[in-house]
C-alpha cells in the first residue's frame, strides 16, 4: 500500500503543475476529485447491495484487520466456536453439557463425557520426490 507522506504530495503537485500547467490543473483536479467520489458512491452502493445479500458477513474493518492479522482472527473464530452450543447435541458444547445439571449428571452417571482434544498442527516437512538413477546425467564423461 502506498503511504503519500506530505513531502510527496508537495512533489507530486509540483510534478503536475509542470506538466499541465497552471490553465488545466484547477480543471484536471476537479476532474480527478469527481472521479474519486463516484468511485466512493460506487463501493458503498456494492458493499451494501452485497451486505444485504449476504447479511452475515463481518465488516470491512474486520476483514482488513483479519487481512492484516489471520491468526488472531482464526483464534478469535475458534473461542467463538468453542464456546457456541451445537444444535445436534442438545445444548451441549461439542460434547460437553452446557447446563451445570446435566453436565453434574452426565459426570455422576460414571460416564466421561465423550470430549474431542483439540488438533495440534502438524509440522510441514517438504520432502523431495526420490530421483531415478537412470535420470541422472552421467557426471563423469562431461569432463
Amino acid at each position: 500500500m502506498v503511504l503519500l507522506s506530505p513531502p510527496k504530495l508537495l512533489v507530486i503537485l509540483v510534478i503536475a503543475l509542470i506538466v499541465l500547467g497552471p490553465d488545466k490543473l484547477p480543471s484536471v483536479a476537479r476532474r480527478i476529485g469527481a472521479a474519486w467520489r463516484d468511485f466512493g458512491r460506487w463501493r458503498t452502493q456494492l458493499e451494501s447491495e452485497v451486505r444485504a445479500t449476504f447479511p452475515d458477513l463481518p465488516s470491512t474493518t474486520e476483514v482488513a484487520r483479519a487481512v492484516r492479522s489471520p491468526i488472531s482472527l482464526l483464534d478469535r473464530l475458534a473461542a467463538e466456536h468453542d464456546a457456541t452450543p451445537s444444535p445436534d447435541q442438545g445444548g451441549e458444547t461439542h460434547g460437553v453439557p452446557t447446563d451445570p445439571a446435566r453436565r453434574a449428571s452426565s459426570s455422576s452417571s460414571g460416564d466421561q463425557p465423550s470430549v474431542i482434544p483439540p488438533r495440534r498442527p502438524q509440522p510441514l516437512v517438504h520432502r523431495a520426490p526420490p530421483v531415478d538413477a537412470s535420470s541422472r546425467p552421467d557426471v563423469s564423461s562431461m569432463n
